[in-house]
């Protein structure tokens, strides 16, 4: 419990027990593939805490998109890395409630969030929304100090949340250009999503690059890729086009 005390959740909410893998293979209708996925990747799945108005003094949260009575946080002790999204999705979808997901590998941290809607065609199932994801972090990393609750909205739990998914979104795009105290964390996914849609663009070109025979196709390519360059670098420099 020591190790995430920088979340300053309150003590009432830890839970601290196994998740066992078998609440998956039977709930999540698993492939062949996944079961496997799960039993060569995955050491152990620990719920850490679970955050309800019984355990700390927040209100649950419902309207007619969104269903968030409590939040979990969840840790993923790794046996080595290996289709962490597809995990972090097998986990959100079976366990449906808000959750900060965190995967383990030795001293490092990856953290997951995404926030989730009511599926309308079937309320018992939850639509996973965009997944925002940490590189590997150290002991020390700067995010620790932004994700202490008590400096978050304690309104209902689909603020907090919001809170916590933007101070990871914000975070995340510090790594990769100058960012301010005044910056949103829908800015920092915005400008994230723009910088990731580029980058995929370039590469895209740059493998019909590889296979281009026709010196004229090869002129227009090349002056594409770097028309692109240029944009990213004028994001990353703090022009947000």
């Amino acid at each position: 419990m020591d190790t995430y005390k920088f979340l300053n959740i309150p003590d009432s909410c830890f839970i601290g027990s196994t998740i066992y893998k078998k609440l998956f293979y039977e709930n999540a209708n698993l492939s062949t593939s996944d079961k496997s996925l799960f039993t060569d990747t995955i050491n152990k799945v620990v719920w850490l805490y679970c955050l309800k108005p019984e355990t700390i003094n927040i209100l649950a949260y419902k309207d007619e998109v969104r269903d968030y009575p409590e939040i979990e946080v969840i840790e993923v002790l790794l046996h080595k890395e290996y289709k962490l999204n597809r995990i972090a999705e097998i986990i959100m979808r079976t366990i449906p409630y808000p959750m900060l997901l965190i995967f383990k590998l030795e001293d490092k941290r990856q953290f997951y969030v995404a926030h989730q809607r009511t599926n309308q065609s079937d309320s018992s199932k939850n639509t996973i929304e965009e997944f925002i994801a940490t590189d590997w972090l150290e002991s020390d990393s700067a995010l620790f100090d932004k994700l202490d609750i008590k400096q978050m909205r304690f309104i209902n739990f689909y603020t907090l949340y919001s809170d916590i998914v933007d101070a990871i979104s914000i975070y995340k795009l510090s790594t990769i250009m100058p960012t301010d105290d005044n910056i949103t964390g829908t800015e920092a996914r915005e400008l994230s999503a723009k910088i990731e849609d580029i980058e995929q663009e370039i590469t895209s070109l740059r493998a019909k690059l590889k296979k281009e025979t026709q010196f004229n196709r090869k002129m227009e390519l090349n002056i594409e890729i770097k028309r692109l360059e240029q944009n990213k670098n004028k994001l990353l420099g703090g022009d947000r086009l």
